[in-house]
């Protein structure tokens, strides 16, 4: 009864922050059809649809964007380092500290949690810049080249 519980809260926790229905059916394990409808109910429209971005470096295309994903990386790994939460949880907690220092930010909420399951995966890292000590998200562009955003030093580890 609890773990239903739990999943329910969860699935209405994520919802609330516009989650692809497809993300919260493989983290809640809940059937897709209840939960487009409780998509319905909440915001009172279908759920959005389209293809989710299954990297970081999908994600990172621009200087603008890329900015906003080191951000939120940094966030996450403030909110990794606190608590014992699940990895959803700590994603939740990290966006939610994201949007306030950018609420006007166009980084979703499932694409955050793209880039917190890559960072889980080791798939990216974040280091300090050499030279400014800024945060530097390395293995994270398309490009393969990883320069600190604020000073644009090249920094590699």
């Amino acid at each position: 009864m609890f773990k239903s519980f739990h999943h329910q809260w969860l699935a209405i926790e994520l919802l609330k922050r516009h989650a692809k229905i497809s993300i919260v059916h493989k983290e809640t394990g809940i059937a897709k059809q209840p939960l487009r409808n409780a998509c319905r109910n909440l915001h009172g429209k279908s759920a959005n649809p389209g293809a989710l971005k299954y990297s970081t470096r999908g994600l990172t295309r621009n200087f603008k964007n890329y900015k906003e994903v080191t951000l939120f990386v940094v966030c996450f790994k403030t909110v990794n380092a606190r608590s014992q939460d699940t990895v959803i949880q700590k994603t939740i907690y990290a966006f939610d500290l994201y949007k306030r220092f950018c609420p006007d930010s166009k980084l979703d909420f499932s694409s955050c949690w793209v880039v917190a399951k890559d960072l889980v995966a080791k798939n990216i890292q974040l280091a300090s810049c050499i030279h400014c000590n800024s945060a530097v998200l390395l293995h994270a562009r398309e490009d393969g080249i990883n320069r600190c955003g604020v000073c644009k030093t090249e920094v590699s580890r």
